[in-house]
This record gives C-alpha cells, structure tokens and sequence, in this order.
C-alpha cells in the first residue's frame, strides 16, 4: 500500500478527489507564494504543536472542506474536512515533504521535519 492509499484510507469518511486540480492550483497562488515557497512575512500566521489547540482556534472551520496538495506530481489533489485532516494529519503529512492545506482563506503547512503546523490567515 502507498503513503497515498494509507492517506486515503484514513481519511475515508470524507475523502474526495479534485477533478479542477488548475483551477485549486490558482487558489493556492491567492496566498503569498514565491516560487513554490509561502511567504510567511506578508501573512498573519501562527504555530501549532498540539492540534486540539489548532481544532479549537478553528473549530468555525472544523466541517469545511480543505483541498490538500503534496509537491508531488504523483499524488493527486483531494480535499476533506479540516477535523479529519487533523485528526489523521501524520497520514497527511507522510504524503510529501512539502504539503499546501488550504481553503479560500487559510493555509496550513506541515513544518518538516517536525510535526509543526503553520497556520495562516488571508490579512
């Protein structure tokens, strides 16, 4: 089984694939990005180490879905709901070093190696 499949499996309950994987590539470019890197300095951001700290800062944003894009051509972009997305994050995270959670408004990214997440808010 691959780290994309066991991801999938984990987040089954709510697991969809993006069929307008250009059309979320350009939401992702609305967040301050050079090159394939977040510009964390022209963003309102914050670290999280504990995800139920992160779930409960968020928890407006718990059922709404979230598209997931690892930086990896192999790995299609899906979405879920951020609460399964956290509460399955080390499958998330497995997928890729460099991984975009994101929905109009917020970015989250894994800080790899660690298990930081990098939460933003569009200002």
């Amino acid at each position: 089984m691959t780290l994309f499949e066991e991801c999938k499996e984990a987040l089954k309950q709510d697991f969809n694939l993006v069929n307008n994987e250009k059309e979320v590539t350009k939401l992702l470019q609305t967040f301050p990005l050079k090159g394939n890197y977040m510009v964390w300095g022209k963003i309102e951001y914050k670290d999280y180490d504990c995800m139920e700290e992160l779930l409960s800062d968020f928890s407006d944003l718990a059922k709404i879905h979230f598209y997931v894009l690892a930086d990896n051509a192999d790995i299609p972009i899906f979405k879920s709901n951020l609460k399964l997305i956290i509460d399955n994050i080390y499958d998330v995270m497995a997928l890729s070093s460099k991984v975009y959670i994101f929905d109009e408004n917020v970015v989250i990214e894994p800080l790899f190696p660690s298990y930081t997440l990098r939460v933003g808010r569009k200002k």
